[in-house]
């Protein structure tokens, strides 16, 4: 006779949805009451053989493919830092960073 578990709901789990944020929303506070954190994303073209990678595993859409194929950064106030572009390149060619506060955007 084979013991049967009742699955319990989760508790605070969070939606992963893709819905868009506001303008509001964006750069103020996050649902724990800290400051949004903003991360850039730095592709290192003469290492990228575009194969794409990195747009395919992005969960927020933060990456898309240009004219060539290759990656380029069309929604960066989206990145969450999480790395999976990061982590699935095969040639180390992004990388994520947190933006340090105070310091002008280039």
């Amino acid at each position: 006779m084979a013991i049967r578990r009742e699955e319990k709901p989760q508790q605070g789990h969070k939606n992963t949805g893709l819905a868009e944020e506001s303008g509001e929303e964006r750069g103020k506070e996050n649902s724990q009451g800290k400051p949004k954190k903003n991360y850039e994303i730095e592709i290192y073209r003469a290492w990228c053989k575009e194969c794409g990678l990195c747009v395919e595993f992005c969960p927020r859409q933060v990456l898309s493919r240009n004219e060539t194929g290759g990656p380029q950064v069309v929604r960066p106030e989206r990145c969450t830092g999480c790395g999976w572009c990061e982590l699935h390149c095969p040639d180390f060619a992004i990388s994520v960073h947190e933006k340090k506060a105070g310091l002008p955007e280039e």
